[in-house]
């Protein structure tokens, strides 16, 4: 198992103050290189966006050029929300972006960036079936965007930024203890939203009935899960939402429990965090065959198969 300890102390003491000057570029800085690569896409102009010579790019977890991780239908892009930390150059969104045969795309784009150009793109996108029946974006596009993604918290109400991973890991520790004697609840409330590829799955929907969102791990509906190679790469205490990317997989000898859960896959999972308490979890998710190693390294959690 790998340490995430060291690795976040470098990250959250050490680098920041070093990089900070080589970065120069603050939130509205950030997200403006999240309008390039969206524009870029949908012109079909990856020239546009300003790579770093060696930078890194992986669409679905398969190594790419940013050309093949760009598809020519894109038109536009009808719901954005970004998260960002300027203290490390990581900035990421969640967005819809709309086809021009009339489909949707589910995506997560996440950047770094240094000395003005970007180093590393990670995308995470599905299309309607893409991860079963996990689909349901109109419901992201038929409502208000939510506050809780958009408005900065009061600095005397901020979460640190090892209290946001708690939260997180807390989550996935849920999930990989469900069911069993050592089984710890995540950190969440009665009514937390949780969107899955945009369907809503738990908390108060638009036609009035009521999901718990921690019933489902309570009454043991995920047991067998493995979340392996957990990572999280953006941290944005502001907004008090962290970025993990997880592989969604089972555990050695274990079957699913459920039809929404029988395939393997590539999560990119955002928390909205506040107090320690999980408030909105959003998530694009992506079916990939545990077989099919990660080609970014992970920062904590089991590997393949693990318990």
């Amino acid at each position: 198992m790998k340490v995430i300890g060291y690795l976040f102390l470098l990250g959250s003491f050490i680098l920041p103050d070093m990089l900070h000057a080589q970065i120069g570029c603050d939130r509205a800085c950030l997200s403006g290189h999240l309008d390039t690569y969206f524009n870029a896409l949908t012109t079909n102009n990856p020239s546009a966006v300003p790579l770093a010579g060696n930078a890194k790019i992986s669409d679905n977890n398969a190594l790419v050029s940013l050309r093949e991780a760009f598809w020519a239908g894109a038109e536009s892009v009808s719901y954005r929300w970004d998260i960002a930390n300027p203290r490390l150059g990581d900035v990421a969104a969640e967005a819809i972006v709309e086809n021009s045969d009339g489909s949707v795309t589910m995506i997560m784009v996440r950047l770094k960036v240094a000395n003005n150009a970007i180093t590393e793109v990670e995308v995470v996108r599905a299309n309607e079936g893409d991860a079963d029946r996990l689909w349901g974006p109109e419901r992201l596009l038929d409502y208000p965007l939510s506050h809780n993604l958009t408005n900065s918290i009061r600095v005397a109400d901020r979460d640190s930024y090892y209290r946001l991973i708690a939260a997180a890991e807390g989550y996935w520790r849920a999930f990989q203890t469900n069911g069993t004697d050592e089984y710890h609840p995540a950190d969440l409330l009665y009514d937390t939203l949780r969107f899955e590829n945009g369907l809503q799955t738990t908390g108060l929907f638009p036609d009035g009935s009521f999901r718990s969102a921690p019933d489902g791990f309570d009454s043991g509906n995920f047991i067998g899960r493995n979340l392996w190679d957990r990572r999280y790469p953006v941290v944005d205490e502001e907004r008090g939402i962290v970025l993990s990317m997880v592989r969604f997989g089972l555990k050695d000898g274990m079957e699913s429990q459920s039809v929404a859960t029988s395939n393997d896959r590539l999560v990119a999972e955002f928390f909205q965090v506040k107090n320690g308490m999980i408030q909105e979890v959003h998530a694009v998710l992506y079916n990939l065959p545990d077989a099919e190693a990660s080609v970014w390294e992970a920062q904590y959690g089991p590997g393949q198969g693990g318990w």
